[in-house]
């Protein structure tokens, strides 16, 4: 009797897209899907917060400018809950300090470089 080879299980990388913006945010966690990436919305910090710990993921992908609890904030709390967890800006405004995240990019975004950035991060 044949032993069947063992498969390899991978998992998928998540990224949890935050963005006040619904469309925005819609067509990056599509773009991150159609990459092969398992993606999650949030319309802002404070929602995003809450998937920090419950949905785990793997990078946080974040707007600045946000109600309730914005992306500077969300810095913070990514920081704090998921140590180790890369985040990426995509932000209209420049005023962020580069130095806090692990990626930063001015809207209206290359995708390429985007995408390449993620992959360097947390790969695919």
């Amino acid at each position: 009797m044949a032993v069947a080879a063992p498969t390899k299980v991978t998992h998928r990388r998540r990224i949890l897209v935050v963005d006040d913006d619904p469309r925005s945010r819609r067509a990056v966690a599509r773009l991150l899907a159609e990459e092969g990436y398992e993606a999650t919305e949030a319309a802002d910090g404070e929602e995003a917060s809450g998937l920090l710990s419950s949905w785990g993921p793997d990078l946080v992908l974040t707007d600045l400018d946000m109600p309730r609890l914005d992306g500077r904030g969300l810095v913070q709390r990514v920081r704090r809950l998921r140590p180790g967890t890369p985040v990426v800006v995509l932000s209209a405004r420049s005023d962020l300090d580069p130095g806090t995240t692990e990626g930063f990019f001015l809207k209206p975004v290359r995708l390429e470089s985007l995408l390449a950035r993620i992959r360097d991060l947390v790969g695919t």
